[in-house]
């Protein structure tokens, strides 16, 4: 029984040893360059800031009251000094002495530039904060989202997680520096329209070769891109359009003459096969369809219906009774070819919102953090000028 106390006494001893610290993110986008929607990688230089406390670094309490009469009029001169002084002792440190994170990129694919370095901060009331920053360059594999290519819009998302589990570290995002999106040298922006906001969202993974018990945090940043489709509403799907009219007008040929009929409109099925493996080139073989996949094998399936039907009219006996069923026909098919045209842009529009009103969504929130932090800069600096104009 002694054992056991002893041993539980031990393991609550090592439980209260770890002490769970708090890592603060920023992300930067700073050149978001190719989006390879067939190998699903998209380059960027990113720069990432991790900054966390460091209690063993604050000011004496004595620097700190002298930091706390500011009160007096001596704020600016104060702040100014202690960046110098924390500059200066910055470069005594020996931070791996000290404790780190152990930040991991995670969905890196390849990096053509990696700089990391780290500094020492202090803050107004003598904190002192420990600063790691990575400027990467490099290729990152992204999951696409294509069921509604080419109208979607794509996460490009930045995995940080770290080889502490959590119980040691919490990843959070950085509310007093936000993260943000360098729009100006976007490197695509005939292909892609890029949105100026950054998405964090928390998760928790877990390594194939450790325990599965051992979970470490992690943290998906990300921004939006929205694909121009353009080129595919011109070239693929307009094209596909006028092929699948033109289906309409094999009615004009003598009904007596059923293999000139079907002649044109295997042709025209030969034709969509052929635009379907040019689509085909432009995405990665998954197992859905996209809005595009959707068009086309409609357009595939209409065109095969006119033909089934140049085969079947030869069947009807009766002159005129072949001539009104073909006429019937024909209003049939083009009733429903415009009726399919309708619903097909119905739908794009209606997924599309959705997708489009989610990110606004998130977009909104991102601005309304930056609103609220710089009312609180604001509100700092007039509470500084208020103050030394008092001491003058």
């Amino acid at each position: 029984n002694m054992e056991q106390e002893n041993g539980a006494s031990s393991s609550e001893d090592i439980q209260e040893k770890v002490e769970k610290r708090k890592a603060y993110i920023k992300v930067v986008f700073l050149k978001v360059g190719e989006i390879d929607t067939l190998k699903e990688f998209f380059v960027a230089d990113v720069f990432v800031q991790i900054r966390w406390r460091e209690p063993s670094l604050d000011k004496p309490a004595t620097e700190g009251q002298r930091m706390k009469q500011v009160l007096t009029g001596a704020l600016k001169s104060l702040t100014q000094n202690y960046i110098e002084i924390s500059k200066t002792k910055s470069k005594k440190f020996q931070y791996e002495n000290y404790w780190d994170p152990k930040i991991v990129f995670q969905n890196v694919l390849s990096e053509s530039k990696h700089s990391e370095w780290k500094v020492m901060r202090h803050y107004d009331e003598g904190e002192a904060y420990i600063v790691q920053k990575h400027r990467l360059k490099a290729t990152f594999s992204e999951n696409l989202e294509l069921a509604l290519f080419p109208f979607d819009i794509q996460d490009l998302t930045l995995i940080i997680s770290t080889e502490l589990s959590e119980a040691e570290v919490e990843l959070e995002e950085d509310l007093e520096e936000m993260s943000s999106v360098q729009i100006d040298s976007f490197a695509k922006e005939q292909e892609w329209t890029l949105h100026e906001c950054v998405s964090f969202t928390r998760k928790v993974t877990t390594k194939a070769y450790t325990n599965p018990k051992f979970k470490n945090p992690t943290v998906v940043a990300g921004c939006f891109a929205g694909r121009r489709a353009g080129f595919f509403i011109w070239n693929v799907m307009l094209i596909m359009t006028l092929i699948s009219s033109l289906s309409l007008a094999t009615f004009a040929v003598d009904r007596g003459l059923p293999q000139n009929r079907l002649q044109l409109s295997f042709t025209l099925v030969l034709t969509g096969v052929a635009f379907k493996f040019v689509a085909n080139q432009s995405i990665p073989k998954i197992s859905y369809l996209t809005h595009l996949d959707r068009y086309i094998l409609g357009s595939m399936i209409f065109l095969y219906l006119v033909c089934i039907w140049h085969g079947v009219v030869t069947l009807i006996e009766g002159a005129a009774a072949g001539a009104e069923a073909d006429r019937d026909a024909f209003i049939v098919f083009a009733s429903s070819f415009a009726c399919l045209q309708v619903m097909f842009i119905i739908s794009v529009v209606i997924s599309g919102y959705q997708r489009y009103s989610n990110v606004k969504k998130i977009e909104r929130k991102y601005q309304e953090k930056i609103g609220k932090r710089l009312a609180f800069e604001k509100e700092s600096t007039k509470k500084k000028t208020r103050v030394s104009s008092m001491d003058v």
